[in-house]
């Protein structure tokens, strides 16, 4: 019998979450004696690469120098307009480099969406602390072009 007839697809999901969230984990063949553990027998490689990347779980160093299995919730964009005027606190630039202020814990989250758009919207890279993000614009001469077209986008108030 199948290992997810015997326990339906959305249980495996809530365990495997879990396992990430509590526990250490820095290779697939860990993670799935793991899931052996809780009653998920023979789940292969693949189908534990699949959930991996279906929950965008990323392999970072923890602190103890080790590389595990994170999910990175707090890098999930978010959704609708109203929790992005609720993280986002202002966009300004000095001419150089465009400065977003988010709440506490916002600018990874912001960062990655902003990431997400790409070259052509004028952002080369961020850099994202716990509540600032450093914009390098892919072109300094369209600074503010590019920093309010980030305003609108984010739908916030700037002040250059």
């Amino acid at each position: 019998m199948s290992t997810i007839r015997k326990k339906n697809e959305s249980e495996l999901v809530q365990v495997f979450k879990t396992l990430l969230k509590e526990q250490c984990y820095g290779s697939q063949s860990e993670l799935s004696a793991a899931l052996a553990e809780h009653g998920f027998i023979d789940i292969p490689q693949a189908k534990v690469s699949r959930l991996l990347s279906k929950l965008g779980a990323v392999k970072m160093r923890n602190t103890n120098n080790q590389k595990v299995y994170i999910l990175p919730d707090e890098l999930a964009v978010p959704k609708s307009k109203q929790a992005i005027q609720s993280v986002v606190l202002s966009v300004k630039h000095n001419n150089m480099q465009i400065i977003v202020k988010t709440g506490i814990g916002g600018a990874p989250l912001i960062s990655r969406m902003l990431d997400s758009l790409g070259e052509s919207s004028g952002i080369l890279g961020t850099l994202a602390g716990d509540d600032t993000i450093f914009i390098a614009p892919s072109n300094a001469d369209r600074i503010d072009e590019i920093c309010q077209s980030i305003i609108e986008l984010l739908d916030v108030k700037g002040t250059n």
